[in-house]
């Protein structure tokens, strides 16, 4: 740094802002007051600036204080995605493709189908009927079903009681159509709610449907106390009938609880 009689010419430096003769004038942000007036202190006993009676320095103090903001925002609004999806569900008015469920008619998109379930995806990828008539008739699912399937498709959720009516129903339909988040929830659904009545139901459930952890629960809940009173059920008469081998599995686990002879 160097100076002359008229003016003082300060090489670049970070503190200084601008020089005039006979006066520095500074700018600085103070984050630390004590530590700003060490520095004031400093520059004034520095040999690098003239200092007489008529040398003096002009500091300009700025004090930032960020201060959050207190004044409460209004809340955003909630998604309505699944709640529009729903009216297209309950509204059947727009679609690009029919289904024929029994006697009852749906109206859907093909894309909302095809990218939920791989099993519409390949139906409607490739020069089948369906494709060309933009119609799909489907034989084996009632009505109140194909709704509830159709509505979990559009929206990831269904109506509050139909898992207490139609879970089995629900996994089924599931299954076949290769909606796994689905499956699993009525899955979850019907082994949380399991009992004596419908145990020989769901072991019939989970042995058409090739679901080994759903069959092993389902064993290890008719091998306990409850043993008679299954043996008493429509559904286990009916499996006697349909599914003899899991009567012979039944008593197999059974055999597995009793104490060594």
């Amino acid at each position: 740094m160097s100076t002359s009689s008229n003016a003082a010419n300060v090489q670049e430096d970070k503190m200084v802002t601008t020089v005039r003769p006979n006066q520095y004038a500074y700018t600085w942000k103070i984050q630390n007051c004590s530590t700003w007036l060490a520095t004031v202190k400093g520059v004034q006993s520095s040999f690098q600036f003239p200092y007489d009676e008529s040398c003096k320095i002009v500091t300009n103090a700025i004090v930032s204080n960020h201060k959050k903001l207190t004044k409460k925002l209004p809340e955003t609004l909630p998604g309505s995605l699944s709640n529009d999806l729903k009216n297209l569900v309950d509204g059947e008015k727009y679609g690009d493709v029919t289904v024929q469920v029994a006697d009852q008619r749906f109206l859907a998109y093909k894309g909302i189908l095809s990218a939920r379930s791989s099993v519409f995806a390949s139906m409607f990828e490739h020069e089948m009927l369906e494709t060309i008539e933009n119609c799909v008739t489907i034989d084996d699912i009632e009505p109140d079903v194909f709704r509830e399937l159709l509505r979990y498709i559009y929206t990831d959720q269904l109506t509050p009681t139909s898992m207490d009516t139609m879970a089995h129903k629900l996994y089924t339909a599931a299954d076949k159509y290769d909606i796994a988040t689905l499956k699993s929830l009525c899955r979850r659904h019907i082994m949380t709610n399991l009992r004596w009545k419908t145990a020989a139901d769901t072991l019939v459930l989970a042995d058409m449907h090739n679901d080994h952890e759903m069959k092993q629960e389902t064993l290890q809940f008719l091998s306990g106390s409850v043993a008679v009173n299954v043996t008493k059920t429509t559904g286990w008469k009916t499996m006697v009938q349909t599914h003899p081998h899991l009567v012979n599995e039944t008593v197999w686990a059974l055999a597995a609880k009793l104490p060594p002879t």
